[in-house]
C-alpha cells in the first residue's frame, strides 16, 4: 500500500516523534511511505485565483510545492493529515497544503448526500485520516470539532475520514488503523444550527480584518464594507478594514485586534474550514489567551456553496476560538452561494446588500446581530431531500457551469476542463 503522510508540524515535535514510530511499523509490513515535511517545501498560500480550474486545469498556477503534494497525494492509497492544534484548530502549514488540493476536483457541482460537493476529477481518491497533537488546553470538544470539519472535507475531497487520532494514541493502533480500513469516522447526523451571539454595550468603532486571499479582488470585502457601511451609517460610528492577505503585516494585525473596540473577521470557505492565510493570523493571536478585556469579536463566512449549512461546521470553531480568547462571541454572518457577487450587476445584488447594511446599522444601535436579517441573509439551510433529482438534473445543464466555462473558454482551457495532470496507469 502506498502511504502519503503531510506532516503539518511547524517544528520538531511529538508529532514528529510519533510518526517516526507509526513509519517504522508500516515499513516493517510492507507499506511504501512517503512523508512529506510541509515546514521544509516551498509551499505558498492559495490566493483565490482559480487558475487551477479555469487557466491550467487539475495543476496550481503557482510554482512551488503544492504541485508535488498533490500529485503524491493523488497517487497514494491512503493518505494521513497529521499537525498539531494551534488556537484549537490544525496548523496552519497544513491548511495551506489543503487549500492546494483544490486541482484535485472540479469546480462543477454534483449532489452528493444531498448536498452540493465538488465533482471527482480524477476515477479513485486515497483513505484518509486524522492524527493530530493537542495543545496543553484541548479538550474532546476541540477534537470534536476539528473532526467533524475535517470529515466534511474528506467528502469534497471524494473520500471518507476514517478516523481521528491524537498523538497520545499508542503507534500500534495509529498503525493498525492506517493499514486496515475501518468504517468511516462518524458524526452528529443533526446539521449544526446558527449560534446566537451575545449583546454587548453598541460599540462606536469597528475593526474589520478582510480574509479573502484575494485581498480587496474577492467577494468578502465587498460584503464587509455593505456591513461597515450600515454600522457607519448611526451617527458617530466608523470602521476600518485591514486585508489579512498582507501577510508581513500579522503583528501590526494582532496589534490591531489587541487594540480593537470590536473586530469583525470575515472571509471565504476554503475547504471547508478558513484559508491559510486566515488561521496564520488566528494563530498570531495566541499571545493574548488569558488577556483580561480582549475585544468582541464576530464573523462573516460566505462560500460558492448554495446552502449555508457548508459553513455551519465552521461556526462550531469560530465560537470556540472567541471562548478561547476570553472575547464574547457576537455571531456569525452566513452567506451561501457568493462566489459570483464581485460580477452581479447592482440590481442582482442591492437587496442583499440592503440586508447587510440594515444589520450593521442594528448593530451599531443595539450591540447585537438581528436574528431575522440573519436568517434572511444565510437563506436556505439545507435544501429538501426531494429536491435532490431535480439538481441532479439541472447541474447537466449549460447554465449550471455557465460561470466557470465561460472563464475556461475566455483562457483557451475549455478542451482540458476534464484533464487529470497526475494520472498514473492504476488511476
Amino acid at each position: 500500500m502506498r502511504i502519503t503522510i503531510l506532516n503539518g508540524s511547524t517544528e520538531t515535535s511529538k508529532l514528529d516523534t510519533t510518526l517516526e514510530e507509526v513509519n517504522q511499523i508500516l515499513e516493517n509490513s510492507g507499506h511504501q511511505i512517503i512523508q512529506l515535511d510541509l515546514r521544509k517545501m516551498d509551499l505558498r498560500y492559495c490566493v483565490g485565483c482559480f487558475g487551477c480550474w479555469v487557466k491550467t486545469p487539475g495543476v496550481c498556477i503557482s510554482q512551488d510545492a503544492s504541485r508535488e503534494i498533490d500529485h503524491t497525494v493523488i497517487n497514494s492509497d491512503f493518505t494521513l493529515w497529521a499537525a498539531p492544534l494551534r488556537m484549537g484548530f490544525p496548523s496552519a502549514l497544513l491548511k495551506m497544503a489543503l487549500d492546494k488540493s483544490i486541482p484535485l476536483v472540479h469546480p462543477y457541482f454534483e449532489v452528493d448526500r444531498g448536498e452540493a460537493h465538488h465533482r471527482p476529477r480524477y476515477n479513485q481518491y486515497p483513505r484518509l485520516g486524522l492524527l493530530l497533537e493537542a495543545e496543553g488546553d484541548t479538550d474532546s470538544t476541540d477534537i470534536e470539532i476539528v473532526s467533524d470539519i475535517l470529515r466534511r472535507t474528506a467528502i469534497n475531497f471524494k473520500s471518507e475520514l476514517e478516523f481521528s487520532l491524537t498523538t497520545e494514541t499508542s503507534v500500534n493502533e495509529i498503525a493498525d488503523h492506517i493499514i486496515h480500513p475501518k468504517k468511516s469516522l462518524e458524526g452528529d447526523e443533526q446539521l449544526p444550527k446558527a449560534i446566537p451571539g451575545v449583546r454587548i454595550d453598541p460599540p462606536e468603532k469597528l475593526t474589520i480584518f478582510n480574509g479573502s486571499p484575494r485581498g480587496r479582488k474577492g467577494n468578502t470585502p465587498i460584503m464587509l464594507k455593505q456591513f461597515g457601511n450600515g454600522f457607519a451609517s448611526i451617527s458617530g460610528h466608523s470602521y476600518e478594514i485591514h486585508d489579512l492577505n498582507r501577510i508581513r503585516e500579522l503583528d501590526e494585525n494582532r496589534e490591531r485586534y489587541a487594540n480593537a473596540e470590536c473586530a469583525w473577521l470575515g472571509f471565504p470557505l476554503y475547504t471547508d474550514a478558513m484559508p491559510g492565510m486566515v488561521k496564520a493570523f488566528i494563530e498570531t493571536l495566541s499571545p493574548l489567551k488569558g488577556r483580561r478585556n480582549n475585544p468582541p469579536i464576530g464573523f462573516l463566512v460566505q462560500s460558492g456553496f448554495p446552502e449555508a449549512s457548508h459553513s455551519r461546521y465552521l461556526e462550531r470553531y469560530l465560537q470556540n476560538f472567541a471562548v478561547r480568547l476570553d472575547a464574547p462571541y457576537l455571531g456569525t454572518i452566513v452567506k451561501g452561494g457568493g462566489e459570483a457577487t464581485r460580477m452581479l450587476p447592482e440590481k442582482a445584488t442591492q437587496k442583499f446588500f440592503n440586508k447587510l447594511q440594515a444589520l450593521g446599522a442594528y448593530f451599531a444601535q443595539n450591540g447585537s446581530l438581528d436574528a431575522d436579517v440573519l436568517k434572511a441573509i444565510a437563506g436556505v439551510e439545507h435544501y429538501p431531500s426531494y429536491l435532490a433529482p431535480i439538481f441532479r438534473i439541472f447541474l447537466r445543464t449549460p447554465l449550471a457551469s455557465w460561470y466557470w466555462d465561460s472563464m475556461l473558454k475566455d483562457n483557451r482551457a475549455y478542451e482540458e476542463r476534464f484533464a487529470k495532470p497526475y494520472v498514473t496507469e492504476n488511476l
